[in-house]
């Protein structure tokens, strides 16, 4: 069994643009993430033992669009350290998420799903750029516990994003060749 939270919570926080409408410092924000992580912890220490929890870091996914900006870099010292989930889904599609120096906290034997094809348009990615990328990743997270999908959904409202039928497939089918040339051996 398997329950993916959706959480837009965290890159509200990781933006330092919505700080002021939160009336956020880091004091308050270091407060506000332990604040939440204990809910979620509290909330998913009635979990049952055959049952894998993921949390979607999303930053929106409106038509193409998104809602915040941001690095990890504020919310990872709580989220990923603390949080006790199997996986955490994090978008990596674009500058707006920053580097992978904060998965640093994850801890080791959490999955992290590295979403770096992107869901907002239907240009394919370049299969030997997104393998750079997960090699950078592999540097702060070990390898065998990182995957590889698209961002988001393809269709997170019923206005979907601004892509044909045939380029969500082309991104699905770049995914698969790229997780193949890169976990051959895992």
């Amino acid at each position: 069994r398997n329950l993916q939270l959706d959480d837009c919570t965290w890159t509200l926080y990781a933006d330092k643009n919505m700080w002021k409408g939160f009336g956020l410092n880091e004091e308050k924000l270091k407060a506000i993430c332990e604040e939440g992580v204990e809910l979620n912890n509290r909330v998913l220490d009635y979990r049952k033992d055959d049952m894998v929890i993921n949390t979607h870091v999303c930053r929106g996914n409106f038509h193409s669009t998104y809602a915040n900006v941001g690095p990890y870099d504020p919310v990872a010292p709580y989220l990923f350290a603390k949080e006790k989930v199997n996986a955490f889904y994090l978008e990596y599609d674009s500058e707006r998420a920053g580097g992978f120096e904060p998965l640093k906290y994850v801890p080791e034997d959490t999955t992290v799903v590295l979403g770096l094809i992107t869901s907002k348009n239907g240009e394919l990615e370049d299969e030997n750029a997104i393998i750079r990328r997960i090699h950078q990743a592999a540097l702060v997270h070990p390898l065998d516990k990182l995957c590889l999908s698209p961002q988001c959904g393809f269709a997170s409202t019923e206005e979907g994003n601004k892509l044909t039928e045939e380029q969500q497939w082309a991104k699905l089918a770049l995914v698969k060749r790229i997780a193949e040339r890169v976990w051959k051996d895992c």
